[in-house]
Parts: C-alpha cells; structure tokens; sequence
C-alpha cells in the first residue's frame, strides 16, 4: 500500500513540476527608430477681425509653442492707433494672478505690432485692450500660434525562444517615460514584427526606447 501510494505521487507530482518549468522568454529585437518627421505649423487661434474701442481675449493652449496678440494697423493709410493692453499669463485655465500685467503703444499706419508669449500646454493668457486713434478708433486682432508636432515611428520584433507561448506587454519610452504601451501574444519559438508610431507636441530632440516591461506565460 504504502510503495502504491508513492508511485501515485511520482506520476501527479513530475508532469506539474515538468508544466511550471515551461516558461515564455520574449524579448525585443531589432528595434528601428528612424528619424523623427518634424510638423512646424503657423496658426491663427483666435481672430476677432476689426475692433473698434475696445475688446476682451480668452484662449487656453492645446499645443505648447509661441502666442501671439497682433494688433494690425495694416489697413489704415494715414492713421496710426494708440493700443493698451492688460493681460494674465495663467498655468491653466482655473488658476490666474490676480495681478494684470499692462502695455501701451502705438501702432503706425501699415504695420502692427506682437506681443509674444512662449506658452506650454494647457495654460490661459487672457485679457482686454482699448484702441484710440484715427477715425474709428479701431484696430485689426487676432492671436497667432507658431507650434510643431512631431511623428516617430519605431518597429521591432518579439522572439520568444523559451519553452511555452506567452504574452509580452511592451513599451515605448520618451526620456525614459512610458508613452505608449500594448500587449502581444507571441507563440513558443516564433517571431512577431511590431510596428507603430507616437505623435509628440513638440520637435524636441528625446530619447527613444522599446522595453519588454512584462512577460506571462499564456
């Protein structure tokens, strides 16, 4: 009885020791990143048109880039316009200084004039202004947006060289910070090719990488 018992527990106990043993090893080879393909864009976010007296701005970025409020005097022949402006730069859009920063100047007939403001994501710069000068006492205003979006593709390929199928969960890294991330099933001693790409809202250069954050056997 006893010598019956045992052999019962040899044969449930080698096959399960033998199945925990059967593990996937994936890892990511041949990793391609090509050069960045860079998006330098020139928008106006906000255009009021002709104002005449006075007027208010309001804009949130979506992009990080540089602002600018214009006033344009370009279509008066003679009249210059005497513009002043009060405006808040704001981290975001609930939190504003109480504090108004202001600017005078004239703006001579043809031309207009910038004030200029490099912004990042998601902060407010808002504010009013008056105009003077002239027959109307207006002026021409919108903001302009110079902002650059930037395309990387990358692509590799998964090799599982261990003992069982599985799953990888990988990553794709900017400046060591997880961007993008997905999961694939890669079959024992198989190869899967992985493409992809990221959109950046910036043409900074960074530091790309792919990892293999996760292994599990399926």
């Amino acid at each position: 009885m006893i010598i019956l018992v045992a052999v019962i527990l040899g044969g449930i106990g080698g096959p399960l020791i033998y199945q925990a043993a059967q593990q996937p090893n994936i890892q990511a080879t041949a990793i391609d990143i090509p050069p960045r393909a860079a998006n330098p864009r020139t928008s106006t976010v906000i255009n009021e048109g002709v104002v005449a007296g006075s007027g208010t701005f309001d804009h949130t970025t979506t992009l990080p880039g540089t602002y600018a409020l214009v006033f344009d005097n370009s279509f008066s022949v003679f009249a210059s316009k005497s513009v002043s402006v009060h405006y808040r730069v704001c981290p975001d859009y609930n939190s504003c200084p109480a504090i108004t920063t202001t600017q005078a100047f004239v703006v001579d007939a043809g031309y207009s004039h910038k004030l200029s403001f490099t912004l990042t994501t998601g902060q407010r710069l808002s504010g009013s202004f008056s105009v003077s000068g002239g027959s109307g006492n207006d002026v021409e205003f919108y903001i302009t947006a110079e902002t650059c979006t930037q395309t990387v593709n990358f692509s590799f390929i998964l090799v599982n060289s261990g003992s069982a199928n599985g799953y990888a969960t990988i990553q794709f890294q900017v400046d060591g910070q997880v961007f993008w991330t997905n999961r694939y099933f890669v079959t024992q001693g198989q190869q899967l090719p992985v493409s992809g790409s990221a959109v950046l809202s910036d043409c900074s250069g960074h530091v790309y990488n792919v990892l293999v954050s996760r292994t599990d056997k399926a």
